[in-house]
């Protein structure tokens, strides 16, 4: 057995001699010749996938007795090259002049010919191993060739993979990488993205030296950490889960060069919080952005001390660009957050963390654009403290979102001076305790949104599109709205308020009012006046959306409105009438309008292209006058119809292109002879339409295109 073993290390012994011997001293022969470099370098290559095959076989021998039958024959060559190259040796101090030296270089290239010829027909099996075995894997994936930019496809020829540079196995069912693999040793990209079945990396990667980019996003690896034997290998991996059960855990992290992102998760499970601090993440300078997770569970024993020191120890490097905290069960933020120690932080996220009573000076961070804070129940008040100072308080930042925030009581803001000069997005959703006042702002935001913060009585900041949901005690500065939604309980009223006090506004170009109508007595309604809505206000109104408005009688206007685009009524059950002047309308949406009045002759909009009825069975009998001979109606919906046959007789016009039908619970039949009219439809679609018969077959030959 001794003598086997010696074997195999001998192999590698005269390689690595040779290669030796290549560089320090035969180079001198070679020098000057063009061809005989390019020999030169082929026969290094050449001895490096012996060495592997060696190395190879050395581990093998033992449990593969062809193996070992194959090292004891390479036993003999070896000898016999190595008794040829000290014979070389000797003679080239006496190769004085040229025609010694040819000779001396003809002795060393035919002695290591010879001896790599020996090998070459066992690299060229093992490497039809690693075809066969990729062939394998490929099959099972049910792939018919390698990934786009492996350089070389299944079954190319070992010709082709001894040179493969780039090998991607993504998103296959490969459970396991073949050892084989090993002999791909020019290999430098290696992407095993979304393989859900592989739970382990073979340790044959280490013996690919040269390969230096590998992709495991979305796999559940566990034992990454023999990748730290790779000190030029970039990883990227999306995902790592800390497992109680594993004996190295967080510590796998710590030798691995990670780029991109990383999100670690189960952080419950570190038990020795000086564990974390192995996983070095303050010294990966390309992992830019850090999700840090605790998934506790209802059986979990959360020990805030402990989550505290583990997050303590989790220090990012300085260059790290987003970062979001998750479950944090401690009572503060780190000490790297509070010292702000992130100065090249564009993005936080902050959720989960119930226990946290006082949030960090985030205002601190200059580079800091996007901060969202959710869920955070321990905090009652956010001070001057969060603003970081009293001039430059977040001078990057751009969108700021709060949601969720039970406990939130106050914003002190006000001896804050020059804070969020660059905010353009303010959300503040289900904040429910919420009181005072909101932050003034000198430069009016581009989205300011309010939702379920029915204590605020405040006054917005000035924004661009503003959105007030549930929240029915702000208010808001028109002169500089362009969108506006209004929605929650007795919104109508709110509103009727409002434009009785209101002059026309030429800002506002979109405005939707949405009431939920919930009403603690159910016919409150009743007693409240019925009341039109002033489109004149609005003379710069493309886009009008009115929902659930119990009251609202009629939309009228004293001029032709030049503007409106786009008109949505839904569920206005009193509206009787809307006014006729709006020749620029091009979609108009209607639906449970009972009391609406049918369409007059030719009323509708000259420039109307789309048109959708839900409900409206007296409006859909009224569009054969309305219609006429309408040249730009294109799209046509028709939702919740009793008819048992359709379309009706003259009812649609010619210019149709798209004709939707849904929900006709009574449909049976539909009339082709009609439909077949309309010489420009390419598009019908039937939804839910469960009476209608089979369609013959001929129709599916019509010019237009049926969807169901």
């Amino acid at each position: 057995m001794a003598t086997e073993m010696v074997t195999g290390a001998l192999v590698s012994a005269f390689v690595e001699r040779t290669i030796d011997t290549l560089a320090s001293r035969f180079v001198d022969i070679f020098r000057g010749r063009k061809h005989n470099k390019k020999q030169l370098s082929d026969l290094k290559m050449k001895l490096l996938a012996i060495d592997v095959v060696a190395f190879d076989a050395e581990q093998k021998q033992f449990t593969n007795p062809r193996v070992r039958d194959w090292l004891l024959r390479a036993k003999d060559a070896v000898l016999d090259a190595e008794d040829l190259l000290d014979e070389i040796e000797c003679e080239l101090p006496k190769s004085q002049v040229e025609a010694e030296s040819q000779s001396a270089a003809k002795k060393v290239w035919n002695s290591v010919r010879s001896f790599v010829g020996f090998f070459e027909n066992k690299i060229d099996s093992r490497m039809e191993q690693v075809i066969e075995n990729l062939e394998h894997i490929a099959t099972q994936s049910d792939l018919l060739g390698l990934k786009k930019g492996s350089g070389v496809g299944v079954g190319s020829g070992s010709g082709n993979l001894k040179h493969l540079r780039s090998l991607d196995l993504s998103y296959t069912r490969i459970e396991n990488l073949p050892d084989s693999m090993a002999l791909l040793y020019k290999l430098q990209i290696l992407k095993l993205n979304n393989c859900e079945r592989l739970k382990e990396l073979p340790s044959c990667l280490l013996q690919l030296n040269k390969l230096c980019f590998l992709e495991l996003l979305n796999t559940k690896v566990k034992n990454v950490h023999i990748l730290g034997n790779l000190k030029n290998l970039q990883v990227l991996m999306n995902l790592f889960c800390v497992d109680i059960h594993e004996e190295l855990s967080i510590q796998q992290l710590g030798q691995i060069n990670i780029h991109g992102s990383l999100t670690i998760s189960g952080l419950q499970n570190i038990e020795n919080p000086s564990h974390a601090s192995q996983a070095c993440l303050e010294n990966k300078p390309h992992l830019v952005e850090l999700v840090l997770d605790w998934n506790w569970s209802n059986n979990s024993f959360a020990d805030s001390s402990d989550s505290s020191s583990v997050i303590e120890n989790l220090q990012p490097s300085k260059h790290l660009k987003k970062l979001s905290i998750r479950s944090h069960v401690g009572e503060q933020f780190p000490n790297w957050l509070l010292n702000n120690s992130l100065p090249n932080l564009v993005s936080l996220v902050l959720e989960l963390c119930y226990s946290c009573k006082r949030l960090p000076p985030l205002g601190l961070l200059p580079f800091l654009k996007d901060l969202k804070i959710k869920s955070l129940y321990g905090i009652v008040s956010i001070d001057a403290d969060f603003h970081g100072s009293n001039s430059s308080s977040f001078k990057s930042l751009e969108t700021l979102h709060f949601s969720d925030m039970g406990e939130w009581e106050k914003w002190e803001w006000k001896a804050v001076t020059d804070a969020f000069p660059r905010l353009q997005h303010l959300y503040i959703h289900h904040c429910p305790k919420l009181k005072g006042q909101l932050p003034e702002l000198l430069v009016p935001l581009e989205n300011l949104h309010i939702e379920d913060c029915k204590e605020l009585e405040a006054f917005a900041p000035r924004a661009v599109d503003l959105k007030l949901e549930y929240c029915e005690k702000v208010l808001f500065d028109w002169a500089t709205v362009k969108s506006l939604k209004l929605a929650g309980y007795n919104i109508e009223a709110s509103f009727m308020e409002m434009v009785t006090d209101i002059v026309p506004h030429n800002s506002i170009q979109h405005l939707q009012i949405n009431d939920f109508d919930h009403h603690p007595c159910p016919n409150v309604s009743d007693f409240v006046s019925l009341w039109t809505f002033p489109l004149h206000f609005f003379p710069t109104l493309r886009t009008l959306t009115l929902l659930r408005l119990n009251n609202l009688q009629k939309i009228s206007q004293n001029h032709i409105h030049n503007h409106l685009e786009d008109l949505t009524i839904c569920c206005c059950p009193k509206i009787e009438s809307i006014s006729e002047n709006w020749d620029m309308l091009k979609s108009l949406f209607i639906q449970d309008c009972p009391r609406l009045e049918p369409f007059t002759e030719g009323g509708l909009p000259s420039n109307l292209k789309k048109m959708t009825l839900s409900k409206c069975s007296t409006l859909v009998d009224s569009l054969k006058g309305a219609l006429g001979d309408n040249p730009s109606l294109k799209i046509l919906c028709v939702d919740r119809l009793d008819d048992e046959c359709f379309p009706r007789e003259d009812l649609l016009p010619l210019s149709l292109t798209d004709l939707a039908i849904y929900n006709f619970p009574n449909l049976e039949k539909l009339d082709f002879r009609l439909l077949n009219q309309l010489s420009s439809l390419k598009r019908l679609t039937l939804v839910n339409c469960p009476k209608l018969l089979p369609l013959p077959d001929e129709v599916f030959l019509n010019q237009y295109q049926i969807l169901f």
